[in-house]
C-alpha cells in the first residue's frame, strides 16, 4: 500500500479517467479514488476500500467523512461501519446545483460592488489646459456643435476671440446669453447680451472678468480662469451635464444680478458701494454708514480680492 495516493493506475478496476474528471469538479485525489472504487459496489469497510483503492487506511476514514458530507458517499451500517457510493447521477446533478447557485452569488455580488463603486468613485473625465490658444478654438468647438442654448461669460476682449462661432450660432437660431465685462464686441439677434455694468471703473485686483465660462446645450461646458490676468487655467467637457450645470448657474446668477442692477442701480449703490462691494462687506452694507459717508475709500476697494 503506497503512501502517496498519487498512483491511481496501481489500484485494480479504477477508471484513471474518472479521476482525473473526478479532481476537475474539485475532488482531492484520495476522494476521487475512494469514490471511483465505491462506485457499482455492494457497501465497504474501510479497510476493504483502502485494500482495493490503495488509499493509506489512516487517510481513507478521514476521506470517506469528505465524501459523506458533499452528498458523494453514503454510511449505511455502524459496526463495522461499511460505506456505499451514491449513483454518479445525483452526484452530479447536486455538484451542478452547487455550482449555479454558487456562480449566481458571485455574479449578484460582483453586480453589487460595480453598482457600490459607480455610485462612490465614478470618475468625470475632464480635460485641461493652460494654452489659451486651445482655450478658444475649444470653446468654439463646443459652440459650433450646439444647437438650443448658449450661455457664455466673459471680457469683451475674450469674447471677441469667439465672435465668429457665436454670430454663425446666432444665424442658425441657437439662444445666446452673454455676460460681457468691459466693452460688447458684436450685438445678437436671437439672445442678449448684458454687460457687467456694476463693475465698470472698478479695478480690482484679482477681477472675476478674468474668466471665460461657455455652455452649450445640456452637457457641454468650459471654465477658463487667468486670475493674474496672463495665466490660464481651464477645464472643459463635452459630456458632463454636472459641469454644465456649474457654470451655467454662475454665469445666469451673474446675469440676474446685472439686470437687477440695470434697473435698480442708485439704490443698490446707494446700499451697497461702488462696485456692490458691500454684498461682500457686512460694514459697507450698513445703511447708516452708507448714508454718513462711511463707505470704504475706493483705494481699498481696488485692492481688495473679490470673493
Amino acid at each position: 500500500m503506497t503512501g502517496s495516493g498519487s498512483d491511481s493506475s496501481s489500484a485494480p478496476g479504477i477508471d484513471a479517467g474518472v479521476i482525473a474528471a473526478l479532481t476537475e469538479l474539485g475532488f482531492s485525489q484520495y476522494e476521487a479514488r475512494t469514490y471511483a472504487g465505491l462506485i457499482g459496489r455492494e457497501p465497504m469497510t474501510g479497510y476493504a476500500i483502502a485494500k482495493d483503492t490503495l488509499v493509506p487506511q489512516p487517510k481513507v476514514y478521514e476521506t470517506l467523512g469528505r465524501l459523506v458530507e458533499r452528498g458523494a458517499v453514503q454510511r449505511v451500517s455502524g459496526s463495522p461501519a461499511k460505506f456505499v457510493a451514491i449513483p454518479p447521477a445525483r452526484v452530479l446533478s447536486e455538484l451542478e446545483r452547487t455550482f449555479r447557485q454558487r456562480l449566481a452569488t458571485v455574479e449578484l455580488e460582483v453586480s453589487r460592488m460595480r453598482r457600490e463603486s459607480a455610485d462612490a468613485h465614478e470618475l468625470r473625465l475632464y480635460k485641461e489646459t493652460t494654452s489659451w490658444i486651445t482655450i478658444v478654438n475649444t470653446a468654439n468647438d463646443l459652440i459650433s456643435g450646439a444647437s438650443e442654448r448658449i450661455y457664455v461669460s466673459g471680457h469683451g476682449t475674450y469674447l471677441d476671440a469667439l465672435s465668429e462661432e457665436i454670430t454663425a450660432a446666432d444665424r442658425r437660431g441657437v439662444r445666446i446669453d452673454i455676460l460681457c465685462f468691459g466693452e460688447q464686441p458684436f450685438s445678437l439677434h436671437n439672445g442678449s447680451v448684458i454687460r457687467h455694468s456694476s463693475t465698470d471703473g472698478i479695478i480690482y485686483r484679482h477681477h472675476q472678468s478674468r474668466h471665460l465660462a461657455v455652455t452649450c446645450d445640456t452637457a457641454a461646458a468650459l471654465w477658463a480662469l487667468a486670475p493674474e490676468g496672463d495665466k490660464w487655467e481651464a477645464v472643459w467637457s463635452a459630456d458632463d451635464p454636472l459641469l454644465t450645470a456649474l457654470v451655467k448657474g454662475f454665469v445666469r446668477h451673474d446675469i440676474f444680478t446685472q439686470r437687477m442692477f440695470r434697473d435698480f442701480s442708485s439704490e443698490m449703490v446707494a446700499r451697497y458701494g461702488s462696485g456692490l462691494e458691500g454684498l461682500f462687506d457686512r460694514h459697507l452694507a450698513d445703511p447708516e454708514g452708507a448714508a454718513q459717508g462711511t463707505v470704504e475709500p475706493a483705494a481699498r476697494r481696488g485692492t481688495r480680492r473679490r470673493a
